[in-house]
Order: C-alpha cells, then sequence, then structure tokens
C-alpha cells in the first residue's frame, strides 16, 4: 500500500513537472480605449487562461478580469484619448484614425510600466492588435519572440501586404470599398484607385512610424543587450495573424497558412442567462422583440433631443416590445418600451423572441446577429461600419438607414419590411447555420497556433516565401528586364549580321 502511494505521489509530481512545463509566458497588449476591443484581447486572454498559460494583460480595463495566472498592466490612463471627442456631431464621427492610432501606440509605449516589463521579463509570444499602425511590432522585436497580430477587422489589402503580398485588389473589393461582387471594368478601376492611394499614404506616413519605432524600442533594446532589429524587417515578421472573419460574411482571399479565422471567438460558449426582469419582458413577448444598441461608443443619450422624441413616438405605435441600450433617463416611455444602461446583447439576441436589431453596424455586434441568426437593421456612422453594414445587406441580413437627426420615420419603413418580409428571418438562419458550422472552436484554434509558433520558434513553415524576395523580385522585374536585354541582344545580333551579310554581298558583286 506504501509503495502504490509512492508510485500514485511521483506520478502526480511528474504530472505537474509537464504540466508546468507546457505552460508558457504570454504578454498581451489591449491598448485601443474601447469596450469592443477590450472583448477582443479578453477573447485571446481567457483561453490561455484556461489552457494554463501565464499571461500578462496590459488594458485600458484593468478590473474588467481575474484569474490566479493572470498580471494585469493598468493602461486606463489611456482612455484620455478619446475625452471629448463627440461621436455624434453632425452626421459623421470627426476623428483623424491616422492620428488616433499614432497617440494609443505612442502613449502605450511611454508607459512606464508597459517599458519595465518589456526590460525585465520574458516572454514566450506577444500578441498585440492591428489599429492602423505596426509601432506594436516593437514589443515582439525587443523580447525576441513570435509576434502573434489580432485584427478585428475582416481581411483587406492591407493585412496581405503585412502577411504575404496582395492579391485580391483586382477581384476583391477593399475595406472601404462597398461593391457587390463580381467587380465591372470600373469598379475595378475604383477599387485599384482606392488601393494606390491608401498604399501612398501608407508610405508617406512609414517614415514617422519608422522614427517613433527606433525611438521608443532603441532604449529597450540596448537595456536588454541586443540590437534592435530594422523596422522594415520588423514590421512585416509576424508570426500568426488572427482575423475577425469568416467566408459567410467576408469574401474568401488567398492568405498563407498562418492567417487564421476566428469571428465570433470573443461569444461565451455558454450564451449567459438573461436578468429575471429582462427574461420575463421577453418570454412574455410572443409578438416579438425588437433590440436596438448602438454600441459602446456610440451612445444613445448623445442623440438630439428631436430624435429621441421621434423614435420613442415611432416605437409606441408598434404591436413589438423595444428593448433599447439608452444609457440617461428617459421620461415618457410607452409600455412597449424598456431602456436599460446596459443590456446583455448576446442573451437577447439568442432568445428566440428577438426578430430585429438596430444596430451601429461595428464588426462584434454584426457577427453575434450572424452566430444567432437576427436580421439587422444597420445605421453606420464611422469606421467600418458601413462596409458591414453594406456586406450585410448584400447578403439579405439587412437593412441600412443613413443616420440623421430624424431617424424615426426612415426607422418605421425599414422596420415594416424586416418584420413582415420572411427572406430576411430566413437568410439570417441560413446564414447563422453556416457561420456555426466548424470543425474546430475558435479558442482551440487560438491556443494551437499560440503554442505552434512558440514551440517552431515564429511558425515559419505556415509563412509565405513572398517577403523572402525584393518587390521588383516578386514582380518578375528583373525577369523582365533580363528578357528584354536578351531580345535586345538577340535584335542587335542578327541585325549585325544580316548588315555584315549584306555588306560581304555588296563588296563582292562590286568586285565582280
Amino acid at each position: 500500500m506504501y509503495t502504490m502511494n509512492m508510485i500514485m505521489k511521483k506520478l502526480l509530481l511528474l504530472f505537474l513537472t509537464l504540466s508546468t512545463a507546457a505552460a508558457y509566458n504570454i504578454l498581451c497588449i489591449h491598448n485601443v480605449p474601447s469596450k469592443s476591443h477590450f472583448q477582443l484581447l479578453k477573447g485571446i486572454v481567457k483561453p490561455l487562461l484556461e489552457a494554463g498559460h501565464q499571461v500578462t494583460f496590459v488594458t485600458t480595463y484593468p478590473h474588467e478580469i481575474q484569474h490566479n495566472n493572470l498580471t494585469v498592466i493598468d493602461a486606463s490612463s489611456l482612455m484620455k484619448i478619446v475625452d471629448g471627442i463627440d461621436a455624434m456631431e453632425g452626421q459623421r464621427f470627426k476623428i483623424n484614425v491616422g492620428m488616433f492610432a499614432k497617440n494609443i501606440s505612442t502613449q502605450t509605449a511611454e508607459n512606464p510600466k508597459v517599458k519595465e516589463i518589456i526590460v525585465k521579463n520574458n516572454y514566450d509570444a506577444i500578441v498585440t492588435e492591428w489599429f492602423f499602425s505596426e509601432l506594436e511590432s516593437g514589443y515582439a522585436a525587443v523580447q525576441q519572440v513570435p509576434w502573434i497580430m489580432l485584427c478585428g477587422t475582416v481581411k483587406h489589402s492591407h493585412l496581405e501586404y503585412l502577411i504575404d503580398t496582395v492579391r485580391s485588389v483586382s477581384t476583391v473589393p477593399d475595406l472601404l470599398n462597398y461593391l457587390p461582387m463580381p467587380l465591372s471594368f470600373w469598379q475595378r478601376i475604383v477599387n485599384n484607385f482606392i488601393y494606390v492611394m491608401k498604399t501612398l499614404d501608407f508610405w508617406k506616413s512609414f517614415p514617422t512610424i519608422k522614427s517613433d519605432y527606433e525611438t521608443y524600442f532603441e532604449p529597450l533594446a540596448k537595456a536588454r543587450g541586443i540590437p534592435l532589429p530594422p523596422f522594415e524587417d520588423a514590421h512585416r515578421n509576424i508570426s500568426i495573424m488572427f482575423v475577425n472573419s469568416h467566408p459567410s460574411f467576408d469574401p474568401v482571399r488567398v492568405m498563407p497558412p498562418n492567417v487564421i479565422d476566428i469571428a465570433g471567438y470573443h461569444i461565451e460558449d455558454k450564451t449567459p442567462e438573461l436578468p429575471q426582469d429582462l427574461q420575463t419582458i421577453m418570454d412574455s413577448s410572443p409578438q416579438g422583440v425588437i433590440y436596438f444598441s448602438m454600441g459602446s461608443v456610440l451612445k444613445s443619450s448623445m442623440l438630439t433631443e428631436e430624435n429621441k422624441r421621434g423614435l420613442i413616438q415611432m416605437f409606441s405605435e408598434l404591436p413589438y416590445t423595444v428593448l433599447w441600450k439608452f444609457e440617461a433617463k428617459l421620461e415618457g416611455l410607452p409600455k412597449n418600451v424598456h431602456i436599460r444602461s446596459w443590456m446583455p446583447q448576446t442573451s437577447i439576441l439568442a432568445h428566440p423572441n428577438t426578430k430585429v436589431f438596430i444596430t451601429h453596424g461595428g464588426l462584434l455586434s454584426t457577427l453575434e446577429a450572424l452566430k444567432y441568426g437576427v436580421p439587422m437593421l444597420a445605421i453606420p456612422v464611422f469606421g467600418d461600419q458601413p462596409g458591414n453594414a453594406q456586406r450585410s445587406v448584400m447578403s439579405g441580413l439587412a437593412l441600412k438607414l443613413d443616420f440623421s437627426h430624424d431617424l424615426g420615420p426612415g426607422m418605421k419603413i425599414a422596420l415594416k419590411e424586416l418584420l413582415t418580409n420572411d427572406s430576411y428571418y430566413n437568410t439570417a438562419k441560413s446564414t447563422s447555420a453556416v457561420f456555426n458550422m466548424r470543425p474546430v472552436h475558435t479558442s482551440t484554434l487560438i491556443t494551437h497556433y499560440i503554442e505552434l509558433a512558440i514551440e517552431t520558434k515564429g511558425a515559419f513553415h505556415l509563412r509565405s516565401k513572398t517577403n523572402l524576395y525584393a518587390w521588383w523580385e516578386h514582380m518578375m522585374l528583373d525577369q523582365l528586364v533580363f528578357i528584354l536585354a536578351v531580345l535586345y541582344l538577340l535584335k542587335y545580333t542578327a541585325h549585325k549580321i544580316i548588315s555584315l551579310i549584306n555588306n560581304k554581298t555588296s563588296h563582292t558583286k562590286k568586285n565582280q
């Protein structure tokens, strides 16, 4: 008995030793001051923690997640960047996205706690989100570990450039081009023009990003006693790219196998239960529920008084229950309208009585509607929202309404179409079935590919070999020059030979 106990203890010790050996130390950086972007990184952190890894999480929401294997670095000071931004100013979101992204990236790099952990700690991999900046490449470059990039948008040409080469621009609409496929001749010209302008803008900003990279990361590299890799190499040295995309929603592009679609990964496997008051409201609404939320950045309370009153009047005339995410107190509500400053969105969308989702068209909200098969009325305002809305419309999943200061009349017409035309419901359900039909769970993909990148020291076997060549080599310009030179040489030689023959013939005739 004693011997058996000793054997069991040794086996347990061996198991714990092996488990510890398999655990990695991973740094995840969330620096975009937005709750939805926090959810993106949280969706990466959570499966890593569940797999037993040690995670250091730099985040603007330091109190939102806790775990024994988690070390949180407070980056909430970045929230000041969005202070004073009026998301409803006019009819557009007034913000320079490039400058916004630069401020986020540089202020993160300036954070004393971030600099300290980069210099003093050793990580096995670093995960960052791509948000219109490649400055985050410096963290993995200084640590000399695999860089895992998360992209919160669907695939687009700049991601192709970073990971491989741009192949889709002649056939697939780019991120800011909302056109049906196949593209006509003139549409392809427009698509190429948009791509060229974006590319020129990138190369225009490249020296500034490179300078920031050297300014912020050169001292950290010196502190660790290593040379800082050139930015030209570092900004494309991506081991694994996770993209919040899926073929049911985003056109397929030719990408190398280190690009992994994980759309909807932020959604909990088990849908949380509704609070009892909302559960009662939804269960007692057999005629149907309309859910209205403009996301975490666009506050409903920012709507003009005219819009608020017009919407309340319009909702009161509907024979449906309305759940409205509204962040301020609202007087004079009809009996069928219920407001809350926070709504359990996935739980509401999963309820069988939910008929329509009125949304700003953010990608996370769009993907949640896709997962649960709910038709949408999209009111896009900025960023990728117009593109998400247009793709949903072209797929038959939604209608789109332009944001204005009098949303009521247009919203009433659109809701009537969505609620009386079964094609939207049927398309939403069939697309949802495709979206959910996956052989491997997204959390499994996340942990597998991060572990793979670490264990293979960069997943080079999955990467495109295109980046091994200069741009003129990839475009075969050197071969073209060689062929033209050979043809010219052949032409020149033939011309010389013919001239010699003609001269010899002419000379012979003269002698005769």
